[in-house]
């Protein structure tokens, strides 16, 4: 992590600390069917200058499945955690971030297990996934491969530890953030757990009605300290926020318009499974779900295409004769404008991902509207994205109407509930707190 400008690195002393929940129960487990679906960290602030790096904060601990009944899951059952997401973040639906001292909320993520799965796999490649990643977050290149694991760890109840980093764009900032009582007064980090159906998946996990719970937790914070004399005051700090909206698709011909409420908006990415599996424990409710044949995509804002003024074109549109509908040829258009969003970068940065033309993981060849849903067979890493701005100020979108238009295959997206896709729309903005002796003031 650089210094910010004016530290005098010779009077710096780093000291990573470790805390424990403030809602510590007996057991030590959270979970929803335990009744305690709620992790809360609190982060003190400190009189003299307090620096916390977020990219190397941590969260610790052990994750652990089992039937309801408590029966250990069976070795070759359908049982399985969305691999993308990993196993950690599979269990998280909301992370809320607030400053201690003053009880302002600064960033609240949700919709948490949908956005990680385009963020591991549109940015990271099999190199990041098979080493880090996994070690991390539990993350695996498939279901089929991370089974082995859920199952293996879980055997006599002993669970699966992680270290993972926590997908919050104030805490992946690049910057120092200043804990103490002239910054942001210390944090409050709180992770709201998903319910069961929607964490281990699969048409054994249904029948037994297979559970979770996390345990053994404790929050690595890497803490900079400084004497007051040599600390210049942080005023400012700068941060994309993550914000979801979600909405639905059921025709060939789909617009989804709104008005996001959002000033500085760098980036936009989408991604979809089908409604009717939400919420289902047979179905994997974190896949980056293919629509299937899409003949055409097209971003506008107040009905002006922009920043493209044009309409994205497939392959695929060649191919609508079709009977099945499968995606046969790469997205190649489509699939650079959403790793351009979600790294918000250009194309041309781009180090890894995973979506490839045939990739085995994540391939876009072949693959079904249904693919992998039920976590037997490799699926897909599909998403839609428009990046509006990676160095400046952002698109105001504040009292905009951004819409995207989306033509796809009639037998895909024929109007009916069983085709119908969730749609998961992620919004990257600008933020900037302004820091005073009076307090913080969040600028969105």
């Amino acid at each position: 992590m650089p210094p910010r400008p004016g530290m005098n690195l010779s009077q710096v002393r780093k000291k990573y600390v470790q805390l424990s929940p403030v809602n510590a129960v007996s057991n030590g487990e959270y979970s929803s069917r335990g009744g305690l679906p709620l992790i809360k960290f609190d982060i003190s602030s400190s009189k003299t200058p307090m620096f916390l790096n977020g990219d190397e904060l941590r969260i610790n601990g052990r994750i652990t499945s089992k039937q309801a009944a408590g029966a250990a899951l069976g070795n070759t059952d359908k049982n399985f955690v969305d691999a993308f997401c990993g196993r950690f973040a599979n269990v998280i639906h909301t992370i809320t971030i607030s400053s201690k001292r003053l009880n302002q909320v600064i960033e609240r993520v949700e919709n948490y297990w949908r956005i990680v799965p385009s963020v591991v796999s549109a940015i990271h490649g099999n190199e990041d996934i098979n080493t880090v990643l996994s070690h991390e977050g539990d993350h695996f290149e498939t279901n089929f491969l991370g089974r082995h694991s859920l199952v293996a760890q879980d055997a006599g109840a002993k669970g699966k530890s992680f270290s993972s980093r926590l997908y919050a764009g104030v805490l992946n900032s690049g910057q120092m953030m200043d804990l103490s009582d002239n910054g942001l007064g210390g944090l409050v980090i709180e992770i709201l757990l998903k319910s069961d159906v929607n964490v281990v998946f699969g048409e054994d996990a249904a029948t037994n009605n297979a559970t979770f719970n996390v345990s053994d937790l404790l929050l690595s914070c890497p803490l900079y300290y400084m004497d007051a004399a040599d600390a210049p005051p942080q005023q400012t700090f700068a941060f994309n926020s993550l914000s979801s909206v979600f909405q639905t698709v059921n025709s060939s011909v789909s617009v989804v318009a709104l008005t996001p409420g959002l000033k500085q908006v760098s980036s936009i990415f989408v991604n979809f499974m089908n409604t009717n599996e939400i919420g289902n424990q047979n179905f994997n409710s974190a896949r980056l779900g293919n629509l299937g044949e899409v003949r055409g995509l097209r971003f506008s804002l107040n009905g002006i295409l922009q920043p493209l003024s044009y309409r994205m074109l497939t392959d695929e549109e060649a191919n609508n004769a079709t009977t099945t509908h499968h995606t046969y040829a790469a997205r190649t258009l489509i699939d650079r404008n959403y790793i351009e969003a979600v790294s918000v970068n250009r194309f041309s940065e781009t180090n890894r991902c995973v979506l490839a033309y045939n990739n085995w993981n994540a391939g876009v060849v072949d693959r079904g509207q249904t693919q992998n849903n039920s976590g037997v067979n490799q699926g897909t890493a599909a998403g839609f994205g428009i990046l509006y701005d990676s160095f400046g100020t952002g698109e105001d979108l504040s009292e905009t109407v951004f819409s995207f238009e989306l033509e796809a295959s009639g037998t895909d997206l024929d109007g009916t509930a069983a085709k119908a896709q969730g749609t998961y729309m992620i919004f990257l903005n600008k933020n900037e707190i302004i820091m005073s002796a009076e307090g913080i003031q969040v600028v969105r």
